[in-house]
């Protein structure tokens, strides 16, 4: 039979850790320091040769892993570092879009926005009683009136911004006439990215037509060279003691250029939803400081 092959890798891990428990040993029970130890002596000797790199050697392993230890938490610092850089940038560019934008209000929750320039004014909520099928887009009327403290050329505005104004009152109801209407002309202002505003007037073009067959636009007319964008916001802009300022009216969606190449015509979407408009409120100019 042929023997077995010794192991010779083995051997050699088993007579290292051997003679590393008899070093322990020696060094832990001080034996051959308090009387003459001619074994203890000799393994002394032959194992102090190697002492030094096996405690290298674990010294270097404790380093290493505190370092991967150190490493980890640098690793965790930086994560959070990063989430609050990412929230804070968050924060800032939400800011610039208000301030660059010229958008003056925040969105609740329930779609309601809140004006600085609106909250000295008193409000007076409405609720829309009556609508001609054949003029949708030119007046209503709702159930607040003279009783209520309403009173002509009172602003009108929805859960988005500016809907009209009040044009004719009666003790228990009022009749708004929108401004998509011809007549309801809006001294506006256009705010763009960098925040500078190009004023002028937003006219409604919804003449004819019934809610089927609807026809007309938001529109204000500019020069060729004025700095006016598609997306850019439109606001009152307070001019003419009629509209408090920054009640916001809509964005501009399209812009065409006349014929002439001198001016330049810009098609607003209102915020409004006037299609499915049913409650308003009224804002009191009348007594604001």
């Amino acid at each position: 039979m042929v023997g077995k092959r010794v192991n010779v890798t083995g051997i050699a891990v088993l007579v290292f850790f051997l003679l590393l428990g008899v070093l322990i040993s020696i060094r832990l029970t001080g034996l051959g320091s308090q009387f003459p130890n001619p074994i203890g002596g000799v393994l002394q000797g032959v194992l102090s040769t190697i002492e030094k790199p096996i405690l290298q050697l674990g010294n270097g392993i404790r380093d290493n892993t505190k370092a991967l230890w150190n490493f980890r938490d640098v690793q965790l610092q930086n994560e959070a570092l990063r989430k609050k850089v990412d929230q804070l940038t968050g924060d800032n560019i939400k800011l610039k879009e208000q301030v660059l934008a010229g958008m003056r209000y925040t969105e609740l929750d329930q779609g309601v926005f809140r004006s600085p320039t609106l909250d000295k004014f008193t409000k007076v909520g409405a609720t829309i009683i009556d609508r001609n099928p054949n003029t949708w887009y030119r007046t209503f009327t709702l159930n607040r009136g003279s009783k209520d403290g309403l009173a002509v050329n009172d602003p009108v505005i929805g859960d988005l911004g500016l809907v009209g104004k009040i044009v004719s009152v009666s003790p228990t109801t009022s009749e708004v006439l929108m401004i998509l209407d011809g007549d309801g002309q809006v001294s506006a202002v256009v705010r763009g990215s960098t925040g500078s505003g190009t004023f002028g007037i937003v006219q409604g073009t919804y003449k004819r037509g019934s809610r089927l067959t609807p026809e007309g636009n938001l529109e204000m007319l500019f020069r060729r060279e004025d700095n006016v964008n598609v997306g850019d916001l439109v606001l009152t802009s307070g001019f003419g003691g009629v509209y408090p300022q920054d009640v916001p009216i809509g964005k501009v969606k399209t812009i065409q250029l006349d014929p002439s190449g001198l001016l330049k015509t810009a098609y607003i979407e209102p915020l409004v939803d006037f299609d499915s408009l049913e409650e308003v409120n009224i804002v009191k100019m009348v007594g604001a400081k």
